[in-house]
């Protein structure tokens, strides 16, 4: 356990009980990719909230990101942000970007913040929950405007002390707030006419809820969501426990918010809507430009973080197994849904944790035909960005050496695999109109940008 005034990283799942000046942190079981205060006298109270959040605290670290390899750069294009989550591009130059903790879209256009968000909206924010999730369709609506999907958890009623004092207080006045997928309208530089397509629980949390929603190549929304920590029904893997309830899985719906096609786990709702279950949480989706297929990252509890590739009606094993199943286990004890469900090992896992994010398919040339359509995952717990060569049917990836059994079984074992360093808790990766990548520090507040050395065109930089 590492202490920063009287802030705290905690990294796998542990009991404390700390006394730090006037601040007492009770006993506690606390997982893993969770920062907390519980302090009676803070005095700067966005700190104390910060301090609740996955890589906040790596804003703290005075150097700068570096790459492996030296004919590529990185670029600072914005700073000045609070807790971005995720972001994406309506144009070149031009991008909505997620303020977790102010429910907040805001816009960047040629390096300038709009002084005004484009959207703010009644957030519960404890911890992983907040302003979460955004995608933007390719295709226009009838009226030419294009189409925003926000994931964020919506407070519905009542209001909570700025105060980590109050902690546990907050999460009990929250009963009435929900995990919600919006539809807005992108129209004169505002966000519009917005439309309910998915109420999702958000609670007992506050953790695992997901958010980080992504359009398919088919045009239909793809939405992770966690366990909230502690539902129990089939989805997640608990034969006894009740039908799926919009727990636990990635969820799959059109435009305008209806089932796909052929139900794959349940015909009622929100059965219908499953198109993977048996997730604890889950950060990151991308599908394969070459393939078409989806992939994601999960988190673990205190090991067993996953890249997985995701099947139509694929099983991550949760509650049952994490990680790597081992040898002996006995897939009689999942939940198949008639056999329409399946199981699938992870293509890689973590032993020890690293908070895997974003996964990144680069369908670009711009930093090297060498990396065209690899697999890059980013994470939160010290920002690194780990690269990955798949297989020539792409169901999985070249891993050599100890990583042969597509395990890393010890923090050594990660060095072969990293791209990029210290970019202080990464929430997400985009690869932008120009084919670079972007890169969102939520730890931070920075969005930044990796191109090669001999780059001359420098992204517009601002800083708040």
């Amino acid at each position: 356990m590492k202490a920063v005034s009287c802030f705290f990283l905690i990294l796998g799942t542990i009991s404390i009980g700390v006394l730090v000046s006037n601040a007492i942190i009770f006993p506690l079981q606390i997982d893993r990719m969770l920062i907390v205060a519980y302090a009676q006298n803070i005095g700067n109270k966005t700190v104390a909230r910060e301090a609740e959040i996955p890589g906040a605290l790596f804003a703290h670290n005075p150097g700068v990101p570096t790459l492996n390899d030296s004919n590529l750069k990185v670029q600072t294009v914005f700073k000045g942000l609070q807790l971005p989550t995720t972001m994406a591009f309506l144009g070149p130059n031009d991008i909505l970007v997620l303020e977790k903790e102010k429910g907040t879209v805001d816009r960047i256009v040629n390096g300038n913040l709009i002084a005004k968000p484009l959207l703010k909206v009644n957030v519960a924010s404890e911890v992983e929950r907040g302003m979460l999730g955004i995608a933007i369709s390719k295709n226009e609506n009838e009226n030419g405007h294009p189409f925003v999907f926000l994931y964020f958890t919506e407070k519905l009623t009542g209001s909570s002390s700025e105060n980590t004092k109050n902690f546990e207080k907050d999460i009990e006045e929250h009963s009435e707030i929900a995990n919600r997928v919006y539809r807005y309208e992108f129209v004169n530089g505002m966000l519009v006419n917005p439309k309910l397509l998915l109420d999702l629980p958000a609670t007992p949390g506050p953790r695992h809820n997901g958010g980080a929603i992504i359009i398919g190549p088919d045009n239909n929304l793809y939405i992770p969501i966690g366990d909230l920590d502690g539902h129990n029904t089939q989805a997640q893997n608990v034969e006894d426990g009740g039908p799926p309830d919009g727990t636990g899985g990635i969820l799959r719906i059109t435009q305008d918010g209806k089932p796909v096609g052929e139900r794959i786990i349940g015909q009622s709702s929100p059965a219908n809507k499953y198109f993977a279950y048996g997730i604890r949480n889950s950060f990151g989706l991308d599908f394969d430009p070459v393939t078409g297929k989806l992939w994601d990252t999960e988190n673990g509890p205190s090991y067993g973080d996953e890249i997985n590739l995701v099947e139509p009606g694929f099983n991550g094993g949760w509650l049952q197994v994490q990680g790597k199943a081992p040898p002996d286990f006995n897939e009689s004890k999942l939940v198949n849904f008639g056999g329409k469900g399946k199981y699938r090992d992870p293509e890689f896992s973590w032993f020890n944790p690293v908070g895997p994010t974003k996964i990144l398919f680069l369908n670009s040339i711009k930093l090297g035909e060498q990396y065209q359509n690899d697999v890059f995952v980013s994470n939160i717990h010290n920002g690194s960005i780990y690269h990955f060569k798949l297989n020539n049917d792409r169901t999985g990836f070249v891993l050599k050496g100890p990583l042969a059994d597509k395990v890393a079984d010890t923090d050594n074992e990660n060095k072969g695999i990293v791209f990029g360093s210290n970019f202080a808790g990464i929430s997400d990766m985009v690869v932008g109109p120009d084919g670079y990548m972007y890169v969102v520090s939520l730890g931070r507040g920075i969005i930044y940008r990796i191109v090669p050395v001999n780059t001359q065109s420098t992204p517009y930089l601002n800083v708040q």
